[in-house]
C-alpha cells in the first residue's frame, strides 16, 4: 500500500470546535428538544440526563469517535466541553494544546 493509499484510509482527527459539535448532537437524542445545548452545561445538572443516559451518551461518542473511554475517567466529564477535550485527548497522536481551556 503506498503511503497516499493509507493516508486515504485515515479518519482525520476532529477539532475541538467538531468534537463539541458532534458531542451536542449525540446529547440531542437523550435532551428534550426545545433546550439549548451549550458547552458549560452539565450533562446531568443542567441537561437532566441520568446515569443510564450518560453511560449510553458514552457509547455513542466511543462508536462515533472509534475511541474507547476509561470507566476512570467519567468522574472527570461534567460538562459538554468536558466530554469534548476528552474525545481530543484519546485520539491517536492528540496534542492536549489543541482544545481551548
Amino acid at each position: 500500500m503506498t503511503p497516499s493509499q493509507r493516508t486515504a484510509n485515515l479518519t482525520p482527527m476532529p477539532s475541538y470546535d467538531d468534537a463539541l459539535r458532534i458531542t451536542c448532537e449525540l446529547l440531542r437524542r437523550h435532551v428534550d428538544e426545545s433546550r439549548a445545548i451549550r458547552p458549560s452545561d452539565h450533562i446531568q445538572n443542567d441537561l437532566g440526563l441520568d446515569s443510564l443516559s450518560v453511560w449510553e451518551l458514552a457509547s455513542d461518542v466511543e462508536t462515533r469517535f472509534g475511541i474507547a473511554i476509561p470507566t476512570e475517567t467519567f468522574a472527570e466529564i461534567a460538562t459538554v466541553e468536558d466530554m469534548a477535550r476528552l474525545v481530543l485527548s484519546l485520539q491517536p497522536s492528540a496534542h492536549p494544546a489543541e482544545a481551548p481551556r
